[in-house]
């Protein structure tokens, strides 16, 4: 059947990315490679995501970006079927708005990059969160696939550009000796969204399915507090200050 096709090629997509990353990629060793039992190796990580303040603040505003995202994704391709109406092809209105999305949320993050070494990365995390959080509440009102295809584009563009600035700030801010360990770990938001998420949504939705989007988007607004602060020392260490090109000393 058609719904059998989409596994399979789902399935084969998923080799064709191992087999890419097996020999199209070269493994870079981390400046300080740790040294320990597998066990204390994955304490000291989650420790030191906990207990230095960049990381605490970084992962908190992930964690609101993805909590967001998964908690309306099972009901995105509901709002598409809604906006197709009666007369429209619900597989089609939903293949249209999650296939738009996704595409544009793979052609945005090379330009996301790029903005946030021009500007900074905490400023594009920041305006990304709030743009998303303003587009993500407004998803319900479109009437159409027309307008909510779109829509939908927006809201994933914005989500993989703070997603890409939570990681180069990871990056540029955790110590080398803990760099590697905590870049491990900056899925584990979206672990616990994967969860909560969902859970959550399945109560709201019982209101009304735009409340959904609604909740959704306050979530992903209480990420620009964490995002906005600026961390602490860093083991006694001043934080790395970010310059025009939004990397340490500005643009070199």
């Amino acid at each position: 059947t058609s719904l059998d096709a989409v596994y399979w090629t789902s399935a084969a997509l998923s080799v064709g990315v191992a087999l890419m990353l097996s020999f199209g990629s070269r493994e870079v060793r981390p400046e300080v490679v740790p040294e320990g039992r597998a066990w204390d190796l994955a304490l000291r990580a989650v420790r030191g995501v906990f207990t230095s303040s960049s990381t605490r603040l970084l992962f908190a505003a992930y964690g609101a970006l993805l909590l967001a995202r998964q908690m309306l994704g099972p009901y995105l391709p509901l709002l598409a079927v809604r906006a197709a109406g009666h007369g429209g092809s619900a597989v089609l209105a939903i293949g249209i708005v999650t296939g738009v999305s996704a595409l544009a949320g793979a052609l945005v993050s090379p330009a996301a990059g790029a903005l946030g070494d021009r500007i900074g990365f905490r400023p594009v995390l920041v305006a990304s969160l709030a743009l998303g959080a303003v587009a993500v509440a407004t998803m319900p009102l479109a009437g159409s696939v027309a307008i909510l295809a779109p829509v939908a584009a927006v809201v994933a563009a914005l989500g993989v550009a703070a997603a890409s600035m939570v990681t180069a700030l990871l990056a540029r801010e955790t110590p080398p000796e803990r760099r590697s360990a905590t870049l491990n770990l900056v899925l584990l938001p979206l672990y616990v969204g994967g969860i909560v998420g969902p859970a959550i949504g399945a109560g709201v939705v019982q209101v009304g399915l735009p409340w959904v989007f609604v909740v959704a988007a306050a979530l992903m607004a209480g990420g620009i507090a964490p995002g906005t602060a600026r961390p602490g020392p860093v083991d006694g260490r001043a934080a790395p200050a970010e310059g025009a090109s939004g990397a340490p000393g500005g643009r070199r």
